[in-house]
């Protein structure tokens, strides 16, 4: 019934009034409870042993009997307090605190040889008294007959100090009055609360939090991407939130009660159960943003909230989990595993930062051709989500709920060219500000793509066939104005020619990227290329000495762009700096552009500015084949926020009236004239003629105008090409 330590009966007898427990082979905890007061007996090998009323020493009540020497000597019983795992200070250090141990006894007994073993070992037996409930908060009330988390320790090689434990266990015990009720559980083979509470919260924080940033950081262009880190975050919000609260319920300790780096866990704890709740709603309104609002501002915040809070949330962990560790625990591991995972993040930063420069084996694998006309026949009879950027087919159906400013960006672009967008010239409806996508972003168009489009065959004639239409570099030859802020810039190469005739109608409209390093900063823009001789044209039509412009001749071969000087553009204020002579880096033809099968059929055309360089080529044909039965159509809105603006408008009017308006038409439009003509309704009449196709290409705000004019106008949307 009593139960007592083998090597202890050889020498020590009983309190026979008293309940006794063996706690483990080192130490028996005996009691006796008698009115409001509580007397201990403890029965230890070593020179020190105690006892903790908590389930660990972090805001544990502890007494300590205290031997050690040489010779036998009463014993001295400590009241302690024990903030962490670490050395417990006395309870008479804390404010308020009270020595309130009564009536202490023992001896120390050193270097007794045990009669059946013969082993030599040391042995405490202390007696003390205290009250059941003393009244000090740095004691914890004992209820006789309710169940109780306790931990021991002990010292069993005879130091003659009190220094480190070579013995440490927890469990659970009854005080009960009578043997009958006394019940014990050891909880030194299992996981305590505080271990399990460690162990999930490393977890959490260390392996599944991280993995589900890198997830969401890495992994955008795949469709599971937000389904695993979901996943993930659910966990930790979860798990974070249960393991925190069970803690806090089991382990409570009074604020006053803590001090240094427990107090520090603690309030960090609750600051990250917050967090958690709070970043869980915050996730789910981004997405809801992301997917169902076409609201920019809105959704750019509150992914910048989500994000920051993302990070701060994990740091606040890790930092959390180390106090926690240095409070319980040795910390070395923790350490070990913190430095991994953040080894693991870098390289998967440094590899996301890269790969743009150098392909990974994601981006190098090998695409099938495919042409423009098929993947807008993909679009149209597949439902594909397709869009290009220079060279590449993209399909992002998967990407579109994950774009980080939107899905409604992706949706409303379907069928264009994204490098536009990437590169910072141009924005979705004209009422944002261009953003210039970073390095990582131009990643994901390799990821996302499907297709590769070769450069069309001989729109340039390859000289030196080394030299490659990625990276060219033309010369320039000339610079002309057309008008006030109109000029043509007109390039030569020794290694490339252009075709003198576009033979082919899926040439038209295409534009190439021109790169430069300015201020240090590489800047990328992309302009339409034309084959029209505008020298030659303006000559033939000049007859009677009617056009106001005299435009210059291009040699055969050469390159021409049209661009407009903007106070603060940084690529066409160089452009209009640069001296003749002088490369630039150009790499093309790329893009859908007017997407025409055939020199056939009834078109409509849409140029904001700059956008009617497309459509010269266009007018030029029917210029060309003037003296041939009419086969095409074609109608040309010229808008021009003013009369400096525009360019070529008596080269069009003069071909307008040679050709005559059922082959084609001009409707010069002047912002300040625009409300005089109605071009709203025209804009709409002109749709319900139902043409074979509308091409619209101008600035990003006038181009949404003029799809959105369109559509209300009954023609579908897959007749739409917006360049």
């Amino acid at each position: 019934m009593q139960k007592f330590i083998v090597i202890l009966s050889t020498i020590i007898s009983p309190i026979l009034s008293f309940i006794y427990q063996s706690l483990d082979d080192y130490m028996t905890l005996g009691w006796e409870i008698n009115g409001n007061y509580i007397t201990f007996n403890f029965l230890c090998t070593g020179s020190w042993c105690g006892l903790g009323l908590a389930n660990t020493m972090f805001g544990c009540d502890m007494y300590i009997a205290i031997g050690g020497g040489n010779v036998t000597v009463p014993i001295t019983i400590l009241d302690m307090w024990s903030e962490n795992h670490d050395t417990p200070k006395y309870d008479t250090d804390f404010w308020t605190g009270e020595y309130n141990i009564i009536n202490s006894t023992g001896y120390f007994y050193p270097n007794v040889i045990l009669k059946d073993t013969g082993k030599t070992v040391n042995f405490i037996n202390a007696t003390f008294t205290r009250l059941l409930d003393t009244g000090d908060i740095w004691d914890t009330v004992i209820i006789p007959g309710r169940s109780i988390n306790i931990n021991w320790a002990y010292r069993t090689k005879n130091s003659g100090k009190f220094d480190e434990h070579n013995g440490y266990s927890q469990g659970k015990i009854n005080f009960a009055k009578n043997i009958e009720d006394e019940t014990f559980t050891s909880l030194s083979s299992e996981k305590t609360g505080l271990s399990l509470h460690a162990l999930a919260m490393t977890a959490f924080w260390l392996i599944v939090a991280p993995i589900s940033i890198m997830v969401a950081r890495y992994c955008k262009h795949l469709r599971c991407w937000y389904f695993c880190h979901l996943i993930g975050f659910s966990i930790v919000i979860l798990g974070t939130i249960i393991s925190a609260s069970l803690t806090y319920k089991i382990h409570t300790v009074s604020y006053i009660q803590t001090t240094s780096k427990p107090r520090y866990h603690s309030r960090l704890g609750l600051i990250l159960t917050c967090l958690v709740m709070g970043q869980g709603i915050l996730g789910l309104l981004c997405k809801i943003l992301q997917i169902k609002f076409s609201v920019y501002g809105m959704i750019a915040h509150a992914r910048r909230a989500h994000k920051a809070v993302g990070y701060g949330m994990l740091i606040v962990g890790l930092i959390n989990c180390a106090f926690g560790f240095d409070i319980y625990s040795s910390s070395g591991v923790y350490f070990a595993g913190l430095a991994i995972m953040l080894v693991i993040m870098l390289i998967f930063e440094l590899r996301h930062q890269l790969a743009f420069w150098k392909p990974s084996f994601l981006c190098l694998k090998t695409l099938p051709d495919m042409t423009h006309q098929e993947a807008m026949e993909k679009i149209n009879n597949e439902g594909l989500k397709i869009m290009f950027y220079e060279d590449l087919v993209m399909n992002v159906g998967k990407f579109i709920t994950s774009h980080p400013g939107g899905a409604f960006m992706l949706r409303d672009t379907i069928g264009e060219d994204a490098g536009k967008y990437m590169i910072g010239c141009s924005n979705i409806n004209g009422d944002l500000m261009p953003y210039s996508h970073s390095l990582p972003a131009f990643d994901y168009t390799r990821k996302l793509a499907i297709g590769k489009i070769p450069y069309p065959e001989g729109y340039l004639q390859i000289i030196d066939e080394e030299e490659s239409q990625d990276c060219m570099f033309w010369n320039v030859s000339f610079q002309e104005k057309l008008s006030e802020k109109i000029k043509l810039i007109s390039l030569y190469s020794q290694h490339f020619r252009l075709s003198q005739r576009a033979h082919n109608p899926a040439w038209l409209g295409k534009h190439f990227k021109i790169t430069a390093t300015i201020n240090c900063i590489v800047i990328s823009r992309y302009y339409s290329a034309f084959f029209a001789n505008l020298h030659s044209w303006a000559q033939e039509l000049d007859n009677s000495g009617k056009l106001a412009k005299k435009y210059p001749a291009c040699n055969e071969g050469n390159l021409q762009f049209i661009y407009k000087t903007y106070e603060n553009g940084q690529m066409s204020q160089f452009l209009d700096k640069i001296e003749d002579t002088e490369a630039l880096e150009i790499k093309g033809p790329v893009g859908p552009g007017l997407l025409l099968n055939s020199f056939s059929g009834n078109f409509v055309g849409f140029a904001g500015g700059t956008g009617l360089v497309p459509f010269l080529d266009v007018a030029y044909h029917l210029w060309l084949n003037r003296k041939n039965p009419p086969a095409m159509k074609f109608t040309l809105f010229a808008s021009f926020r003013n009369f400096d603006d525009s360019f070529c408008m008596d080269l069009l009017d003069a071909t307008s009236n040679a050709l005559g308006e059922n082959r084609f038409k001009l409707i010069q439009v002047i912002d300040r004239k625009a409300k005089e003509m109605n071009l709203t309704e025209l804009v709409k009449k002109y749709a319900g003629t139902k043409p074979d196709a509308a091409w619209v290409c101008g600035p990003s705000g006038y181009n949404n105008f003029i799809k959105n004019l369109l559509i209300e106008g009954g023609l579908e949307r897959n007749k739409i090409i917006v360049m």
